[in-house]
């Protein structure tokens, strides 16, 4: 094929347009990587469902034996035109897989990372060979652990330090010329193996990269994939003594934030998965009073109003504080009535599976007896004449074996499979019953929590409608005392107004108690919707878990048999073509 008709063929500049990520790539690569023969075929009768994937490959796949990265670059068009492959220019369109734990993206045109923070799941990330300058966007996957950046052109590591998860690192032939930013790999206490090979800063013989890391880096194991010496990290921390003192006194103080940083986020978490966040302290009542204009000239008259607004946000936070403190003792008993139920589930499912593995064994023991009969027998029948219309006694004995032998099998593959299926069938009932007595706890304790504070919201209302007729109260007298004193020009600018009309004060009251009772109400909404989204989706998560299961179990039966049943129907093909057994 000449240059002049590649240049010309207009299918295969169409087919060489680089792509973005569609729904259409995603659900062919899944089923060209899936499972091969019969699995592979059940699973493409079942509807296939990108959410449940956590493996997708869309590199470029030679066909040819060989590494591809010895392939000249000029030539990656060419054989990527013959074997099927498309270039992809950006990554996008992934948020589908939210159970994805693997996606290797190499050997394409990408010349940036985004659009992965709603892969919460990620694991392994392969970027290698693409066109990327920066390392960025990548802070959302907490659970990477393994990312290859290798063959591209990035000019400093940088942006990584909060992927504390990651175990493996490449970033191996870019364009690295900078020290500045490894550092910040002392921050992944889990990073075990590194490689920087073939960037500029690794030909610095002055400044021997491997005794750097070495010394820089005490709990990297690798670099390179060569195990590091104790002799080298004693080599690095003689000639980088100076640079490791500056590191470490800059380091001190990021310990600290990141570990009240850490400890803010888990509390957080831990108030999040209660139902109870911001509820911990005042924000609840200071935030009440934010942008609140009328609530601030009632309270511009001094220190009468202020001393109310204070004793108010004491009665509230008693209040908010109980809600707290029922939050995270009610979720301590879910959490502990939510561990015993995947235990019970797990037992029974144990106990499943040493029925099922027990009739599995009985299963070969007699399959294997049988098929050695069979092959036996039609050992026995080889060179004897089938076709004819009369056997020998020898012959007409072998072909009742036969028959025997192939009842035998039926009766034990019918056997095996009906007793599986039971085993199967009351597992799944058992568990679903199970799973309607566990939504109805659940249910239930979720309801007694959110009864004990909306008992709490009310007193939270109580207090506020105390507050506001006592601040009406000292307003007016206020306001009274000072056009009584001949002192109205010191009334507050938005005060004035009520010496000619007294029903200012009281609609500025109701006002600003309106806007207080929306947000009470919106925060006891929040509560009680979180709580019963919650309850919902536990449960619902639990059904779809068990029939996802059951399936994928029910699949594994009929598989395992068929296999069997196929090995034993080969055993009788050589009679089966001349005779119907």
């Amino acid at each position: 094929m000449g240059e002049s008709n590649l240049a010309t063929d207009s299918s295969f500049n169409k087919e060489l347009e680089p792509g973005v990520i569609s729904n259409e790539m995603l659900t062919k690569a899944i089923l060209e990587q899936g499972h091969k023969g019969e699995a592979g075929r059940l699973a493409q009768l079942s509807q296939l469902h990108l959410e449940t994937v956590t493996v997708i490959r869309l590199e470029f796949q030679s066909k040819q034996n060989g590494s591809l990265a010895e392939l000249q670059q000029c030539y990656l068009h060419l054989i990527s035109h013959l074997f099927g492959f498309t270039d992809i220019l950006k990554i996008d369109h992934l948020w589908v897989m939210k159970n994805l734990e693997v996606l290797s993206l190499s050997f394409n045109k990408i010349d940036k990372i985004e659009n992965l923070s709603r892969l919460p799941k990620l694991k392994e990330l392969n970027l290698s060979f693409n066109y990327i300058e920066k390392i960025e966007n990548l802070n959302n996957l907490e659970h990477l652990r393994i990312l290859s950046l290798y063959g591209n052109r990035i000019k400093c590591v940088e942006n990584i330090d909060k992927l504390e998860r990651l175990v493996i690192l490449s970033v191996g032939r870019n364009n690295i010329t900078t020290l500045n930013g490894l550092e910040r790999l002392r921050f992944l206490k889990d990073l075990r193996s590194l490689n920087l090979s073939e960037n500029p800063i690794a030909q610095d013989s002055t400044k021997p990269l491997r005794l750097y890391l070495a010394t820089l880096l005490p709990q990297l194991k690798y670099y390179e994939y060569i195990l590091i010496r104790p002799a080298e990290r004693d080599a690095g921390k003689e000639k980088f003594q100076r640079e490791l003192i500056d590191i470490l006194e800059h380091e001190r103080i990021e310990i600290i934030e990141r570990t009240n940083a850490a400890k803010e986020r888990d509390d957080e978490i831990r108030l999040s998965k209660s139902f109870v966040e911001h509820l911990n302290s005042h924000q609840l009542f200071e935030s009440l009073f934010l942008g609140d204009p009328e609530g601030a000239a009632l309270l511009s008259i001094g220190a009468e109003a202020v001393d109310l607004k204070n004793d108010y946000r004491n009665e509230a936070y008693s209040f908010t504080q109980n809600i707290y403190k029922m939050g995270l003792e009610q979720q301590d008993k879910r959490q502990a009535e939510i561990e015993l139920y995947s235990r019970c589930i797990q037992d029974e499912r144990k106990k499943a599976q040493l029925m099922g593995q027990t009739i599995i064994n009985n299963f070969l023991v007699s399959y294997k007896n049988l098929y050695k009969l069979a092959k036996d027998i039609v050992s026995g029948l080889k060179g004897r004449d089938l076709n004819s219309k009369t056997y020998n006694a020898e012959t007409e004995k072998l072909l009742d074996d036969l028959n025997l032998c192939k009842s035998g099998f039926n009766s034990l593959f019918e056997d095996t499979w009906h007793t599986l299926m039971g085993i199967e069938m009351q597992l799944f009932e058992r568990t679903e019953e199970g799973n309607s007595t566990f939504e109805n706890t659940i249910k239930e304790m979720t309801n007694e929590f959110i009864e004990m504070a909306q008992g709490q919201f009310v007193l939270l209302r109580e207090a506020e409608i105390n507050f506001s007729d006592a601040l009406v109260d000292t307003v007016q007298q206020f306001v009274t005392f000072k056009a009584a004193s001949g002192q109205a020009d010191q009334l507050p600018e938005a005060l004035k107004e009520s010496l000619d009309d007294k029903d200012v004060i009281s609609n500025m009251a109701a006002g600003m108690r309106d806007q207080h009772m929306q947000q009470i109400d919106a925060r006891e909404d929040k509560l009680i919707t979180r709580s019963r989204s919650w309850v919902k989706e536990l449960c619902d998560d639990l059904q779809n878990s068990e029939i996802k299961r059951n399936r994928a179990k029910v699949l594994e039966i009929t598989y395992f048999l068929d296999q069997h049943r196929q090995s034993f129907m080969t055993a009788l093909d050589e009679v089966a073509s001349k005779l119907e057994v």
